[in-house]
Order: C-alpha cells, then sequence, then structure tokens
C-alpha cells in the first residue's frame, strides 16, 4: 500500500478521498489545501503518490505540478478535476502528471486509476498521452448534468434525464467549488419543461449559499413555464 498526500481545497473532497484510500488500506500522510502547500509538504515527506486537485487558491494543482516535477521527476502525481477542465488536465498531463481523475468520484473509479499508476513503473506514460488527452476531452453523456468553466463563470447544465443519482454527484461536486473566488455560479436548464421538485428546491438552496457566500448567480430556462415556476422557487428562497 502506499504513502498519499491529498491537496483539495475543499475538506469535504479531502475527506472523501480519505475515506476512499484508508479503505483499502493507502496511508495518508499529508493532506494540502493549495499548491503551494503541497509543494512544501512533499519536498518534506516524499509520499510515494499525490492526488492533486487542478483549481485551488494561492497556487493551482497544475502550477504545483510542474514545480514538484522540476524538482523530483520521478514524483507520482494523479489530477483530480471538478470541472472537467479539458485543457489544464491535458497540461498537467504534459508537464509530469502520471493520470487524472474525472469528479465526481467513486472508490471504483479512484482505486482503479491509482491502482493502475502504482502497477506502473514511472520511467514509461500509464498510456499514450494522446489517448488521455482524447479521453479527457471527451463528454460523459450518460450523467444527468455537465458543469464547465468558461472563463471563470461555472455553467450547470441539467439535462433532461437528471435523477436521484446524479443530485448526490452534482451536490459533491458543488461542494467542490463553492469556496471558489470569485464565485461566478450559472443554472442552465435549457429547454427543460420539468424537473422533479425535490430536485429544483436543492439546486435553488444551493444557489443561495453561493449568493450568502458573496458569490453571483443567474438562472436560464428556455420554456416560459418551466422559467416562471423557477422565478418563484428563486424569489421564495433567494429573499
Amino acid at each position: 500500500m502506499a504513502r498519499i498526500m491529498i491537496v483539495d481545497d475543499s475538506t469535504v473532497m479531502r475527506l472523501n478521498l480519505k475515506k476512499i484510500l484508508t479503505s483499502v488500506g493507502h496511508t495518508i500522510v499529508a493532506e494540502a489545501q493549495n499548491g503551494k502547500e503541497a509543494c512544501l509538504l512533499y519536498e518534506k515527506l516524499k509520499p510515494e503518490l499525490v492526488t492533486m486537485d487542478i483549481s485551488m487558491p494561492v497556487m493551482t494543482g497544475v502550477e504545483a505540478t510542474k514545480a514538484i516535477i522540476s524538482k523530483f521527476p520521478d514524483a507520482t502525481i494523479v489530477m483530480i478535476s471538478a470541472l472537467n477542465q479539458k485543457k489544464m488536465v491535458y497540461e498537467a498531463l504534459k508537464n509530469g502528471a502520471r493520470h487524472y481523475i474525472i469528479k465526481p468520484i467513486d472508490q471504483e473509479k479512484v482505486i482503479s486509476v491509482l491502482s493502475e499508476v502504482l502497477m506502473t513503473d514511472n520511467t514509461t506514460p500509464v498510456e499514450d498521452i494522446d489517448e488521455i488527452r482524447k479521453e479527457a476531452l471527451e463528454q460523459h453523456p450518460k450523467e444527468g448534468f455537465a458543469v464547465e468553466n468558461i472563463n471563470g463563470k461555472f455553467f450547470i447544465r441539467i439535462k433532461s434525464h437528471f435523477n436521484a443519482e446524479d443530485m448526490d454527484k452534482l451536490n459533491m461536486t458543488l461542494q467542490g467549488i463553492k469556496y471558489i473566488k470569485p464565485l461566478n455560479i450559472c443554472l442552465d436548464f435549457g429547454q427543460l419543461d420539468a424537473l422533479d421538485d425535490t430536485f429544483l428546491n436543492q439546486l435553488v438552496i444551493y444557489a443561495k449559499e453561493v449568493i450568502e457566500l458573496g458569490g453571483a448567480y443567474e438562472s436560464i430556462a428556455e420554456n416560459l413555464e418551466f422559467k416562471r415556476l423557477l422565478n418563484q422557487k428563486e424569489e421564495n428562497f433567494l429573499k
């Protein structure tokens, strides 16, 4: 089993990763909240593997990866992105990261990727980087939502087949991004004409949290009847 350092600015995400990794026997030797802390702790502790979030304050995961690899070329770093930031994932891979995991995370996905990386000689790529890039650029049509960062604004796009499992996954993703500064969120319902009332309430409550944290929020809905219902929800929760 490996000595692992977890790097993520989200307390919730660090806790989730810690539970997953310790459940299969790995040891967490350190936790860092940003890339700068990660660099200092890596030099001190030399963990066998690092899980590195991409979007963090002070120093991003990509910058930290470059800094660590420049000093320790054999460092084993796995990128974790909540936002499916395609260019940043590829940039990290080009600069020495060994693999990547796209959030929302689950135990099977995390264990599979880390096991693959730990069993692979660091002198050779886990797989051809062009294949990794191709996979990183793919969308996930089975999921009932997508989160995309466009010029610092997070678009949360809700799809017609959004369900309870998607809500659980999205909640985990949202907890990972809500403390990013500046925070600018757009709930995009597209052409949806209906959504389970429980899900809609949860999403609007999240919007309220964003505003209370000093962030900006807006919603988009093309269906006029659905937009009317959404406006009512927002008036009730956001006032």
